[in-house]
């Protein structure tokens, strides 16, 4: 999250309620990074993509650099639920742009997994 946080500081007041509404229990990183992506989809409907080319270098950074946990919090936390989050509303096609080359490779990964399924039982059966 520290990475994620420096390259949007207009996630910062967000970041503050997700922490105080956990009463100082640690949520987890996936739920971190399902409030990260929430800010970010929330961010394109306001029209403010002010802070995706540093959001997205940051995703990038972490899928290229980070260790095995931080690519899979980075990858199925962050960009899984972007495109989760945005089926719903803007669709996640319109973050491809701002996807680095690792990021895209990762993207479309994601989108292939999910394809014809309906919710996540669904991938977890297919992954068996």
């Amino acid at each position: 999250m520290p990475l994620l946080l420096a390259a949007c500081p207009g996630f910062q007041s967000e970041w503050k309620k997700h922490l105080a509404y956990g009463n100082g229990d640690e949520p987890g990183a996936f739920i971190d990074a399902a409030e990260f992506a929430r800010y970010i989809v929330e961010s394109y409907e306001r029209n403010d993509t002010s802070e995706f080319s540093a959001a997205f270098a940051a995703i990038e950074r972490i899928l290229s650099e980070g260790d095995h946990e931080a690519r899979d919090i980075a990858g199925i936390g962050v960009l899984e639920d972007i495109q989760t989050i945005a089926s719903h509303s803007c669709g996640g096609d319109v973050f491809v742009e701002w996807l680095g080359p690792t990021s895209r490779v990762a993207w479309v990964q994601i989108a292939k997994m999910w394809e014809g399924k309906s919710n996540l039982m669904d991938v977890i059966r297919a992954e068996r």
